[in-house]
């Protein structure tokens, strides 16, 4: 049992308010709800190509659609990432081409740059736990990008929201996010209206929801699609919670800064390295410590929550055919483990957090033994 988890579900406390005219009004589908939170995300992202969807997974197989992948074509992407990701490759019946990561976790684009192809038809790049890819560098190889923004609502790439750095840009609104639908995601397509207009249909069977026809079935859809689209019970529960959603931005931000402060002694205990253009939403805070289960009942002993939250999706059977040797990702599987940053966490949390992780780095032994030198 924990006092403090790694996460914690935010919910408004005047959720009623939005939820229950929704509920009772005899219309609870794809309606004027979805099309007012994908109005206020658009501006909450400062970019209006906002499509709606039932989940980020969902985003990230229309986006590889969209894209132009498809049955046996080849997507670079990284192995450090939620299963979702790569999972998504495979449901269209196309193939991972693994990439190294930086220290921080992002995709690494001169090793992206070594294993280009013409058999390469999209790169998919993953801003781990907030951090923003190079998105500039990566977006130079001549195919379209897709980033998978799950994790990076809130994050600030070269002075701008995450949002509009790549072609393609999927977010998730899961249970556990900064900002939560219950479960949901978003699509945002950019530079491309007729993309954008496909995305839209992509979502509902290629049937286009702004059709006035009371019967949509006798549409002859342009495309064929999917059943991905949102409700407007999900949208009205995102539209309370989206008031909410900087301040918890916020207050993870803060918290990161203190984590910043502490953890610079190096040893048994480092933050990854980053730099002032790439600025995190801070989903996650990850750490990288000599010895990850040791450190996981270090913490557990203050009844904090930790773990590495993601491992290598190449670990798993479904992706064992196409593993390679990666030693960037190899580092930061076996060393990675996130600490809680989040909104719910009490100043004697961040203390007790702070001055927990600093014993386990041998920062108080060391700190002493420099006392007693000086004073020798």
């Amino acid at each position: 049992m924990v006092n403090v988890p790694l996460f914690k579900v935010y919910m408004s406390m005047d959720i009623d308010k939005y939820i229950l005219p929704v509920l009772h009004s005899g219309y609870v589908g794809d309606g004027p709800k979805v099309k007012e939170f994908e109005k206020k995300f658009g501006e909450f992202i400062q970019n209006e190509n906002v499509v709606m969807v039932n989940s980020g997974t969902s985003a990230i197989v229309m986006a590889l659609r969209l894209a132009g992948v498809g049955h046996g074509d080849h997507v670079m992407t990284t192995p450090m990432t939620c299963l979702a990701t790569n999972m998504a490759i495979l449901s269209i019946g196309a193939i991972p081409v693994w990439a190294d990561i930086l220290e921080d976790g992002t995709l690494d684009p001169e090793d992206v740059r070594g294993k280009m192809s013409k058999s390469i038809k999209a790169i998919m790049c993953m801003d781990w736990g907030g951090i923003p890819c190079k998105l500039d560098e990566l977006r130079q190889f001549g195919v379209p990008l897709i980033e998978d923004a799950c994790q990076a609502l809130g994050s600030i790439y070269k002075g701008k929201p995450i949002g509009s750095n790549a072609d393609f840009v999927c977010f998730s609104f899961q249970a556990i996010k900064h900002l939560t639908t219950v479960d949901g995601g978003a699509l945002v397509v950019n530079g491309n209206p007729k993309l954008f207009r496909e995305a839209k249909l992509m979502r509902w069977f290629g049937l286009d929801r702004d059709n006035g026809a009371s019967m949509r079935c006798t549409q002859d859809p342009p495309i064929w699609g999917y059943k991905m689209q949102s409700n407007d019970v999900s949208a009205s529960i995102g539209l309370a919670n989206l008031r909410y959603t900087r301040g918890i931005i916020w207050r993870a931000g803060e918290i990161a800064k203190r984590y910043d402060e502490a953890f610079t002694m190096g040893g048994k205990v480092r933050v990854p390295q980053s730099d002032p253009e790439r600025v995190s939403g801070h989903w996650l805070y990850t750490i990288l410590v000599d010895n990850v289960p040791e450190f996981i009942v270090h913490m557990q002993r203050i009844r904090v929550e930790c773990s590495p939250v993601h491992d290598r999706n190449d670990k798993k059977s479904v992706f064992e055919a196409f593993r390679v040797d990666l030693q960037g990702v190899h580092y930061f599987d076996s060393h990675h483990v996130c600490i809680p940053v989040g909104w719910w966490l009490r100043e004697k949390d961040v203390q007790d957090i702070i001055k927990s992780v600093l014993t386990y780095g041998g920062y108080h032994a060391s700190q002493e033994k420099d006392q007693v030198q000086e004073e020798g």
